[in-house]
């Protein structure tokens, strides 16, 4: 407590002398006291501005940590890659034999899933990219075989 008195007291030690100093110039010379009195309004502007900035880095990190937290929880409502590789097999969209695996996609798509077309008959594997919401996937690219470029959404 006492630390904060002191700190109090100098902080008001400072524009009292300030303001003596001030009416002392203004009692000789006129054109001093003006310079003087804008050196002064420039000192306190600066001042308050230095005691500014740690509010205003504070606020700063606050909006980050905030636009940061929102983008997360967006990604977090997305529908997961196993429940997208379970919703295609109700929907008779490739043989349960296909070995569908979905993982997250680097750029464009939610997902890029593979599958192997004919297990049986083929050893080439085939990729496509999707859109997902929460709930179910929404959009779905054209087939490329497995290691080339995935189109873009439309």
């Amino acid at each position: 407590m006492n630390a904060l008195w002191i700190h109090l007291a100098l902080s008001l030690a400072l524009p009292i002398a300030l303001v003596y100093v001030l009416y002392v110039y203004q009692q000789r010379d006129h054109e001093r006291f003006y310079s003087a009195y804008r050196l002064a309004l420039k000192i306190v502007l600066v001042c308050l501005l230095l005691a500014l900035i740690p509010q205003v880095r504070a606020y700063a990190d606050l909006v980050i940590r905030t636009a940061r937290g929102s983008r997360s929880i967006a990604a977090q409502r997305k529908m997961s890659a196993a429940d997208l590789e379970s919703s295609f097999a109700p929907a008779n969209r490739l043989a349960p034999t296909a070995d569908l695996r979905c993982k997250p996609a680097d750029r464009d798509w939610d997902y890029v899933c593979s599958y192997m077309p004919t297990p049986l008959q083929a050893t080439t594997r085939l990729e496509f990219g999707v859109t997902v919401d929460e709930k179910r996937w929404i959009d779905a690219s054209s087939m490329v075989p497995a290691g080339t470029t995935i189109p873009p959404p439309r």
